[in-house]
Formats: C-alpha cells, structure tokens, sequence
C-alpha cells in the first residue's frame, strides 16, 4: 500500500509528507525550520523546484517552492515528529529503502551473471586461437587495468553500470574476432582499445572517472548469488 508517493523511485515530496504527518505549522514554515535545526543540505538531502512532481498542493501556487527529499531526509523528518504518523512514515520508507536495495541487487546479480558469460566467450575464442586460460587471464586483467587507469578492480565489486562497462568492452573484443584470424597478441591489443574506449565514454557522458564512481559490496555475498555458480 502506498502511503506516500516516491517519484523516481527515490524522492518523496516535502509538502505531501507534510500533508501525511498532519503537521499543524503550515508547511514553509515546517520545512526550512528542518532544514535549519537538522542541517540538511540542498543538493545532498534535498532540491528545490516548483511545483515537484507536476501536483498543485493545497495552499499553493506556481510560484510556491517544493522540496524533492531523499529517501533517507523524508526518514528522519518522520522520525523526529515523534508521533505515530511519523513513526508509520519512517516503517514505510525503511521498507522502500529495502525494496530498492533488493531491486539494485538484483539488477547487479544479473549485469555480473551476464559479464561472466561473455568472459567464458572471450576465454573459449581465445583457447581457439592456440591461446590458454593464462593468456585469457593477462588479456581480461590489462584491460581492467586500462578502464580503471592501472588498478585491475575486481569485477564482483563494481557498481553495476561499470559491469555493464566491462561487459561491453569484451563483447566488443568478442565481435571483432568474428572478422578474421588473429593473434594472442592482437586479442590483447583488442581488448585494451575496447576498454579505452568504454573509459573514454564513461568519462565524456558523466565527468568522473571510472576507478572513482564507488565500490560496492562484494556481488558473491548478496543473497541470491548461489544461482549464479549452480
């Protein structure tokens, strides 16, 4: 049951949690008195627009200002009103919090079940070219080194949009031994330029760098991870 709408599946609008928790102080007056006491940050905890999520509140106009708040702000705002609507908000989001880790989990256990079939693919085409599991593992590791600019982070513990990362550079590797007979040392060469270039677009399309964006926990220990190696 939804008590209070998440947007985006993560933010929740301040004047609508204001509404659930039956705050007698009228809403401005609320909010900016939480920000200022608890020290929130705009940009971390919350934004501002006009009018978020596209609903006109009661009390208010075009011209009025709205909160987006993090999950984790809307959680504590419940939490300190000390109330049982507070207390019923804050079981509520804890909730959405977990559904959303399982969500991300999920998402992340098949990005890794997809990298390691590709990863099989590249070690079968190189064994094909006289290659062995050794020449496989140089090739895979030079190319970590490339993405991540001389450090070969491992793939279980990378956020999930750098799997899909590594994912494509091998696959792209794999795509190009369709063309034609080659070397070891051409599949090694391949496999640099791929993941250069999957750098190169990871930096232009977000300004960070790969080896920067967070690590996570280790995919093997999420539950659920044993149907992966059965």
């Amino acid at each position: 049951m939804e008590l209070i709408k998440i947007y985006k599946g993560s933010l929740v609008d301040a004047r609508e949690l204001h509404q659930f928790l039956e705050v007698k102080r009228d809403f401005s007056t609320w909010i900016k008195g939480r920000i200022k006491r608890y020290d929130f940050e705009e940009g971390n905890d919350y934004t501002t627009a006009h009018r978020f999520g596209g609903a006109v509140h009661k009390g208010g106009g075009h011209n009025k200002i709205d909160y987006a708040l993090t999950l984790n702000m809307a959680k504590e705002l419940a939490m300190v009103e000390n109330n049982e609507k507070g207390r019923e908000a804050r079981r509520y989001f804890i909730k959405a919090e977990e559904t959303l880790r399982e969500l991300s989990d999920n998402k992340r256990l098949s990005a890794f079940a997809k990298l390691e079939v590709t990863k099989e693919k590249l070690l079968s085409n190189i064994i094909n070219l006289g290659g062995s599991k050794n020449d496989f593992i140089q090739i895979d590791t030079n190319g970590r080194r490339v993405l991540f600019n001389g450090s070969p982070l491992p793939d279980e513990e990378l956020p999930r949009v750098l799997m899909l990362s590594r994912d494509l550079a091998s696959e792209m590797t794999n795509l190009n031994l369709k063309d034609g007979e080659h070397t070891v040392d051409e599949v090694h060469e391949l496999n640099k330029t791929n993941h250069l270039g999957v750098r190169q677009y990871i930096i232009e399309s977000t300004g960070k760098m790969p080896e920067n964006l967070p690590r996570e926990k280790n995919i093997k220990t999420i539950k659920g991870k044993k149907k992966l190696d059965e």
